[in-house]
């Protein structure tokens, strides 16, 4: 399936808006998630280096749902930017480098089918966005991004 915009157009147009006023962006981003408490989780996609045959680490992470994607860049470690849209997967990364393509990242697919029953902000002393979670109906957690702690998506 081709929709959306490539990942690094997103990415440019959150890096404008983020250093303009990155807490206005901040506080939209926290308005614009509370309205996917709901969703369907039908994928979690991050960036697979096909030469290093391994997951790229600090990548953004995409959380597609059913009615839209949730991309999460890092904008400035450890500061983070959310995107809401359509994100193609189908483009070349190539902006990201060479040799990376989209890929299900698999160690998160237990959330695949699961709903997002709320989506959790850490935020630093200056009210900026340094990691999301993504609680699950089930309980379960998914960690979508804090390049303090973690560099891929994790569950738990």
């Amino acid at each position: 399936m081709t929709w959306g915009v490539d990942a690094a157009t997103a990415f440019a147009r959150l890096y404008h808006r983020w250093f303009d006023d990155a807490a206005e962006l901040i506080a939209e981003n926290a308005r614009e998630a509370r309205t996917l408490k709901g969703s369907f989780v039908a994928d979690v996609l991050t960036l697979w280096d096909m030469d290093a045959r391994a997951w790229l680490p600090g990548a953004p992470t995409i959380l597609r749902l059913e009615t839209c994607d949730l991309a999460v860049f890092t904008m400035r470690a450890p500061h983070l930017a959310l995107f809401f849209g359509s994100i193609d997967t189908d483009s070349p990364a190539a902006a990201f480098g060479p040799s990376l393509r989209w890929e299900s990242f698999r160690p998160c697919s237990y959330a695949i089918g699961r709903t997002v029953s709320d989506l959790v902000f850490t935020m630093d002393e200056n009210s900026l966005l340094t990691g999301i979670e993504a609680v699950l109906d089930d309980g379960g957690r998914l960690a979508l991004g804090n390049p303090a702690t973690w560099e891929l998506p994790c569950a738990g």
